[in-house]
């Protein structure tokens, strides 16, 4: 009796198909796990300062300026803006300055959120673009947004604590 090597052609088929079946399955899933992680990390960054700006608030009695927080090169000794030098009490901020006293009495130069934490956040949608912030002059109401990569934005508010999705950036009443 004659041994066979190797597989036929309908066995070998049947595997290819298999695993055609098993990749239609497994990839959408994994496109979506993905999708989650990146919101998942917007979500935890924009807590992380939404935190800073309400004791930011709390101690100047209002929102601090600026616009945008984060780039691909705030991590690469890049000047950062006038919103993350007042939340992290660096020398430059406008208002929480050394020499500068808050309404609760104590000295400027007060670090909401460490200078390190804030050049480890970028856009995870698309990562040469940053996160950007808003606040209206009267500094009493801010949003924080991204852009993603299909043009549309996600954003939260001082009023809304959940990511939330818009066709446009958000305005600031």
């Amino acid at each position: 009796m004659k041994q066979r090597k190797g597989f036929t052609l309908i066995e070998l088929m049947i595997v290819i198909a298999i695993i055609i079946i098993l990749a239609a399955i497994a990839i959408p899933n994994y496109l979506r796990m993905t999708d989650r992680a990146r919101r998942a990390r917007v979500a935890g960054d924009f807590a992380s300062l939404a935190t800073a700006n309400e004791a930011y608030s709390v101690d100047w009695g209002y929102y601090p300026m600026g616009t945008k927080i984060t780039d691909e090169e705030f991590g690469k000794d890049i000047s950062p803006g006038v919103y993350v030098k007042e939340i992290t009490g660096v020398t430059g901020a406008v208002h929480n300055t050394l020499s500068a006293t808050s309404l609760t009495g104590e000295a400027g130069g007060i670090d909401y959120i460490k200078a390190g934490a804030v050049a480890s956040m970028y856009n995870p949608f698309i990562p040469t673009d940053g996160y950007f912030y808003s606040c209206n002059d009267a500094g009493s109401h801010w949003a924080l947004y991204v852009e993603l990569a299909d043009g549309s934005y996600l954003y939260r508010t001082d009023g809304i604590t959940d990511l939330t999705e818009s066709a446009s950036a958000p305005t600031v009443p």
